[in-house]
């Protein structure tokens, strides 16, 4: 008899409600891709629980060729994590379909078996899927999810290290729901080793007992496309492979012997003199055009002569001046308008670099000044 009680229901809302999340993630406009592959992670979690919601409601008593039905799509988990998080910071060319490979392995090892008798289906399963097969499945899944989450991960960071080195707006674009997320799969991940490990000491268990495990799935689930959907719109600049080139044939070759200090400070001076730093645009790579050199030799030479990247040598340039017009008792406009003519882009960037440069926070800095 078919009964939807409390475990077929909580999760079964957990995956409607995730299944909805998905489709809006794969309409969106922006970051369309990333976007798409992550529905697609919600969605094979989904599948994932799926034969818990109709086991629980009594579909495999009632019709038991419903076994091998292939749901299980668990080595697209890795490598759906992974390319997410590539094409959220950076250009990727084309789909790399072998990542998948394993996946279409795994869809045959159930989809082959699906057709067959019940009978056939029962001695398969006890001869070679449930002690050979699906263990070997499982620990494949957490062996992919941790060396594709630990290659995000550091796509992730060396993003952090590009924005640093290339914008001063960095604050705006940090990226810190990717390193949340993989935490919240590796979190997962590990409460699922330990019911692997549960079962294989005590083979008795069955899939009443796992009902917790798949709760877990189903927050997941939820987690993925509530705050995947909050940052669905979020722009992120990629990371571009040519920056380092720009205005290469320009300069001289890069050398050892090049007093670099020396030259980052005649960099320097142009800044000053020109005033780059009030573009609210400016990057490393316009602002190597500007001085015709390309961004390696710039970047090489500006933390020679100040010891600092790009990031912190413009930033620093903004909160001088905006300091500077708060000391003038003449000087009347608002703090986002100071902000903002020194070539910040936000409130957010602004409040942060003015912070880390003197210590204190912008309106508290301008009621001391005003005092003295």
């Amino acid at each position: 008899m078919i009964s939807f009680g409390p475990m077929s229901i909580t999760l079964l809302l957990c995956a409607f409600q995730g299944l909805v999340l998905a489709l809006v993630l794969a309409r969106t406009r922006r970051n369309r891709l990333a976007n798409r592959y992550l529905a697609l992670l919600i969605v094979a979690v989904v599948a994932l629980i799926a034969p818990y919601i109709i086991g629980y409601a009594g579909f495999y008593d009632k019709w038991p060729w419903l076994s091998f039905t292939p749901f299980s799509y668990t080595l697209a988990f890795g490598p759906l994590v992974y390319l997410y998080t590539l094409n959220l910071v950076d250009t990727v060319p084309s789909i790399k379909w072998w990542h998948f490979l394993p996946v279409f392995l795994q869809f045959l090892a159930d989809a082959l078996v699906f057709p067959l008798p019940l009978e056939t289906k029962n001695w398969w399963d006890g001869f070679a899927h449930a002690p050979i097969i699906a263990p070997t499945l499982e620990f494949a899944t957490l062996a992919s999810i941790a060396a594709y989450g630990t290659a995000a991960f550091r796509r992730y960071v060396g993003y952090r290290h590009w924005l640093g080195e290339n914008r001063t707006d960095g604050v705006d674009f940090d990226p810190s729901w990717i390193p949340k997320f993989l935490i919240a799969l590796a979190v997962v991940s590990l409460i699922w080793l330990g019911f692997i490990a549960a079962n294989m000491i005590n083979p008795m268990r069955d899939y009443f007992d796992q009902f917790l495990l798949y709760v877990m799935f189903s927050m997941l689930v939820v987690y993925l496309g509530v705050a995947g959907w909050r940052h669905s719109e979020t722009s992120f600049p990629p990371m571009t492979g040519n920056e380092t080139n720009q205005g290469a044939a320009k300069t001289k070759p890069l050398t050892s012997e090049r007093d670099w200090a020396q030259q980052g400070q005649i960099w320097l001076n142009q800044i000053d003199d020109a005033e780059h730093w009030r573009d609210a645009t400016l990057t490393l790579s316009s602002l190597a055009r500007r001085l015709g050199t390309n961004t390696t030799y710039l970047s090489r030479a500006l933390n020679a002569a100040a010891g600092e990247n790009f990031n912190a040598i413009i930033n620093r340039r903004r909160v001088a001046a905006i300091q500077q017009r708060l000391s003038s008792l003449d000087e009347a406009r608002d703090m986002i308008a100071l902000a903002f003519d020194a070539g910040f882009s936000s409130k957010a960037s602004f409040n942060r670099a003015f912070a880390e440069f003197v210590g204190t926070s912008p309106s508290a800095w301008r009621l001391k000044s005003t005092k003295t």
